[in-house]
């Protein structure tokens, strides 16, 4: 069973696991002798990877149903079902239990990407920019256009005017959207007349929905965060409410967004990332934050430069490389692993080299505490960056990665 395979389904454990600790196991099965071996092959997989740990056996219909099991037997970790119809190896198991936080990330997911546009021509850069990552991974792409009110700088118009409005509004970004993808030989068409109707696609090409939301653009962007995998957005933009939407609303959401964030600079075409840098740092140092970005480069089939910057003489750095390498050759055992450290009291700049000479596609900032991330916003690091790399960057607060 390869992790393609693995069905990955939210069920209704009730265990809290990262606050209890203990991995939550639910073995769904007929009480029959298939259960029994799914119940042996687990002990054998705590075996060898020991864990504080809660197995439930579930038998009652009803029960099955609600979790979202349709074949016997099956297997949930953390509220998360990894396998039905099927006895994993003892093998299969432990990597599930190794990687059994990354299986919640919603890095590692991407189903849901939103698009955050205001009908200019940067955020249409960055729909097809967030549409060709949809292909790749066959996510949902969801546009949604923030409406605050009808002219900037006054109040939200009666109510049945706004309605009204809500309703030009919707046919404007469903207009944008099939003169954007055009270019992309995807041929656009929202079915029924409501706000949010999806829009038609096949098997083999990305599922589009649309919807016009009422609210100031970095809140509802942040609402939106919470519910989706990734938010692909533009940098800059021309006149005022393209400032407005993507310059310190594209602040505000690196900073308080609940999902992981790409900022696409103007002009940028999607290209893959055949490299991508990851900007280490101590915070760094936790395994997840590692297989986080792991995860998300080997579905481009990506190769990942950990660069840390700092000061001469900075001690813990042998010790960052090996926690880094160790993490990296299991989950990508078929790339070379490559660490370097950069003697700087700077970050912009070795950025900038490092990613020059080393054909960089895309910027990874991993943060542990947003404070961090707040702070190279003060600096203007991260402004400067978005601004002036001419890179794409993916901004992700290990903290909020996770459903």
């Amino acid at each position: 069973m390869k992790e393609a395979d693995l069905v990955l389904t939210k069920t209704t454990c009730s265990g809290v696991c990262r606050g209890c600790g203990k991995a939550h196991i639910k073995v769904y099965s007929y009480h029959d002798q298939q259960g029994q071996q799914l119940l042996d092959v687990i002990q054998e997989a705590l075996a060898i990877f020991p864990m504080p740990n809660k197995v439930i056996e579930v038998f009652e219909p009803g029960t099955i149903a609600a979790d979202g099991i349709s074949v016997l037997p099956a297997l949930s970790l953390d509220g998360l079902v990894v396998n039905q119809g099927v006895i994993p190896t003892a093998d299969e198991l432990v990597e599930a239990f190794r990687n059994r936080y990354l299986y919640k990330s919603k890095l590692h997911r991407l189903q849901h990407i939103v698009v955050p546009v205001d009908i200019s021509e940067v955020s249409a850069n960055a729909l097809r920019f967030a549409w060709q990552i949809a292909e790749k991974t066959q996510a949902h792409l969801e546009v949604i256009y923030a409406m605050d009110s009808i002219f900037e700088g006054t109040k939200p118009s009666a109510t049945g005017f706004l309605s009204g409005y809500n309703k030009t509004m919707q046919t404007e970004l469903d207009t944008f959207i099939q003169q954007t993808l055009a270019a992309e030989s995807y041929q656009y068409e929202p079915i029924g007349s409501q706000p949010g109707a999806p829009g038609m696609s096949t098997a083999t090409r990305p599922y589009i929905s649309s919807k016009v939301v009422y609210g100031f653009p970095d809140m509802a962007i942040q609402t939106y965060s919470e519910k989706c995998d990734l938010i692909v957005m533009g940098t800059t933009g021309g006149g005022t409410l393209t400032h407005k939407l993507f310059g310190s609303v594209s602040m505000e959401v690196s900073k308080n967004a609940m999902a992981p964030v790409m900022f696409v600079p103007p002009g940028m075409t999607y290209k893959g990332f055949s490299n991508m840098l990851y900007a280490s740092n101590f915070e760094s140092l936790d395994p997840l934050r590692i297989q986080q970005a792991v995860s998300f480069a080997r579905r481009f089939d990506s190769q990942i430069h950990f660069v840390h910057i700092g000061p001469a003489g900075e001690k813990g750095v042998a010790l960052e490389r090996k926690l880094f390498e160790i993490n990296y050759q299991e989950s990508h055992p078929d790339k070379p692993f490559i660490f370097t450290k950069m003697v700087s009291d700077d970050v912009v700049d070795p950025i900038y080299e490092y990613a020059f000479y080393h054909r960089i596609e895309l910027l990874v900032f991993v943060t542990h505490h947003r404070s961090l991330w707040e702070s190279f916003l003060h600096k203007s690091i991260t402004r400067e960056v978005l601004s002036s790399s001419g890179l794409p960057v993916l901004v992700i607060h290990s903290d909020s990665d996770l459903i």
